[in-house]
């Protein structure tokens, strides 16, 4: 009996040995596979390291069948998006049943709007059309044009229904604008597919915005991100940089941030930027956004109760 046993526990150690060497090489064996595709006004780019180009090539083409099918949801600038449709009915006393990306990302942006004292609010919508509009014009809002569209602006304006899963928008023009969340959430979902589909270890980089799962096996310690002239190692992490180095809006000489404070109703006047590295890619949009509009001080109590770092 006891020769059995230790016949048995022979083999068994053998088996798990041949595992073990088998899975290591079919890991070392992983290739570096690099996509792209635009939407959300920008390139999103997805690197990947899996066993073969079919395997990459499934997850990435599902990945971005999901963000076609986000930005379809969240769009602010397509008239047939979900949002949009939404906010057609805005102060019409009408709830809306709605998909469950948009309850969610609703849900995130009121948490995220609550923790910010208001700097990073989704209503802003109003604002950020009124600018758009200027823009083309070349010429600054007036203050009763800003004053008017902050009306229609304000978190507690949306109401929502969790029992069916319905929201109402309950001022009338009230427009929903995603521009500082709704890239780093779309990056989430895509790595979820891309798990989902045996690829663990992926980064995707979307203006600005740059999410990592698992280290690449030629890279333990981490992908390697440069922010700020500065080198970091980092896994299963949103970093997301606002600022307006590259994006700003121009008029009458002037210079103005492409962020807009929902409490003024206007961009910052003087260039800065700031980084951040969160937990995901949502946290880290909102967060960059907000900390780039907040007194710097509560930027960092901010950060630091999230766990977040600012860079």
């Amino acid at each position: 009996m006891n020769r059995f046993f230790s016949k048995n526990i022979v083999k068994k150690r053998s088996s798990f040995i041949g595992l073990f060497l088998f899975l290591s090489m079919h890991l070392s064996a992983q290739t570096r596979y690099e996509f792209s595709h635009p939407q959300m006004g920008t390139m999103f780019r997805v690197v990947v390291y899996a066993s073969d180009s079919i395997q990459a090539k499934t997850a990435v083409k599902k990945a971005f069948i999901r963000l076609d099918e986000l930005n379809m949801i969240l769009s602010d600038y397509r008239e047939d998006s979900e949002t949009n449709t939404l906010c057609r009915t805005a102060g019409s006393d009408q709830y809306v049943k709605v998909s469950e990306d948009l309850w969610n990302i609703l849900q995130e942006s009121v948490k995220a709007t609550k923790y910010s004292d208001g700097y990073f609010d989704v209503t802003i919508g109003p604002l950020s059309q009124l600018w758009r509009r200027m823009k083309r014009q070349k010429q600054l809002p007036t203050n009763s044009q800003i004053a008017e569209a902050k009306q229609r602006v304000g978190i507690e304006k949306i109401v929502f229904d969790s029992k069916n899963q319905s929201i109402k928008l309950d001022v009338k023009g009230m427009r929903l604008d995603f521009g500082g969340i709704g890239k780093g959430y779309a990056e989430d979902k895509m790595m979820q597919i891309l798990k989902e589909n045996g690829i663990n270890s992926a980064l995707i980089e979307a203006g600005g915005n740059i999410l990592v799962s698992d280290a690449p096996n030629d890279s333990p310690k981490g992908w390697e991100i440069i922010i700020k002239n500065m080198k970091y190692y980092l896994k299963n992490r949103g970093i997301s940089t606002s600022g307006d180095v590259y994006q700003f809006v121009e008029i009458e000489g002037k210079k103005y941030a492409h962020i807009l404070d929902p409490k003024t109703g206007i961009g910052y006047a003087e260039p800065h930027q700031i980084s951040i590295i969160a937990k995901d890619g949502s946290s880290s949009d909102w967060l960059s956004t907000a900390l780039y509009l907040m007194p710097a001080i509560d930027g960092q109590k901010l950060a630091k109760k999230l766990k977040a770092k600012v860079l």
